[in-house]
């Protein structure tokens, strides 16, 4: 039987304060919209507005909870004493960006993200749209594969920047997977994240990954560090008292290059985070460099660059 690690409560707690006051911001935003774009009818446009993105967002927190214990509660029975059960998990990658697993499973053979749907009947999956079968017609239905890829590249960044040194001999060996709590029918050829019926499915595709490629070692510093993830902290490498040596220090740590585009225009390109970015922008600064703002590589997700200019 598999073992199941709930997440720190307290933790958790954390984190859904910090989740309330983020609806209660956009709530208000909401507001603030309607009261521009209709100044005479907001007061009804808003009643009905906020009556409709309260029950979104309750039904967004209550869908699926049923069927998300009984997946857990098979996975219990259904996997081997070293597979570690991680339900209903929250991690904050960016600040005040969340997500909600609502199974991670660690095991020698790789971390595994479960998205469940408690949905029944026949599915056309793609990474573009979804198609659930009504009588004899297909009709479009929601896209669990475009929400859980985000999932995906998020709890990626969360890992890269809680685990750097970990990271790189792991990340090859975490799989997505969307488990349909029981389907007539699935077509999922066009979905670039694999799509199973039920936990007996999920079992199977677990099955089909070569073995050994995690330590128990491993599988504990994972498991540990994720059931004690604490909300996102601002990494804070300089103080206003040591600025020329704490930029200078964290410079010499990152992975970072200069260079010049064909006109001359001198630039540098940081590989990591945003923060690290950050930090190595203000490093440069520090030094006397005037910089530009910060971009994001257009080929490459996790390199950061800005132009520098000497005064």
């Amino acid at each position: 039987m598999g073992q199941v690690i709930d997440q720190d409560e307290e933790i958790k707690k954390l984190f859904y304060e910090k989740i309330k006051a983020k609806v209660e911001n956009e709530r208000q935003r909401l507001g603030m919209m309607i009261d521009k774009a209709h100044p005479f009818l907001g007061w009804a446009i808003k009643g009905f507005a906020f009556y409709y993105y309260d029950n979104k967002v309750m039904h967004d927190e209550e869908k699926g909870s049923n069927g998300e214990e009984e997946l857990e509660d098979q996975l219990w029975m259904l996997l081997p004493s070293d597979s570690y059960i991680l339900p209903d998990y929250v991690l904050e990658p960016r600040k005040g960006v969340f997500i909600q697993m609502d199974q991670i499973v660690i095991n020698l053979k790789g971390i595994f993200l479960v998205e469940v749907k408690t949905w029944s009947g026949s599915f056309l999956a793609s990474d573009k749209a979804w198609k659930r079968k009504e009588g004899n017609k297909w009709v479009s239905c929601s896209n669990p594969t475009k929400q859980h890829k985000r999932h995906f590249d998020l709890f990626n960044l969360w890992l890269r920047n809680n685990l750097p040194q970990l990271y790189l001999s792991i990340k090859d060996f975490i799989y997505p997977v969307i488990v349909l709590k029981q389907t007539g029918w699935i077509q999922s050829k066009y979905s670039s994240i694999p799509v199973v019926s039920g936990a007996s499915g999920f079992v199977d595709f677990i099955i089909e990954k070569p073995r050994g490629k995690l330590t128990p070692e491993i599988l504990e510093t994972v498991t540990e560090k994720i059931r004690t993830a604490k909300p996102y902290e601002e990494k804070t490498n300089f103080t206003e008292d040591s600025t020329k040596y704490g930029a200078k220090s964290y410079e010499n740590k990152a992975n970072f290059t200069e260079g010049s585009t064909k006109y001359g225009k001198r630039f540098v390109r940081v590989k990591g985070t945003l923060e690290d970015a950050q930090s190595v922008c203000k490093a440069y600064k520090a030094k006397g460099y005037k910089t530009t703002e910060i971009n994001v590589d257009k080929k490459d997700k996790d390199v950061f660059y800005f132009y520098i200019e000497q005064h």
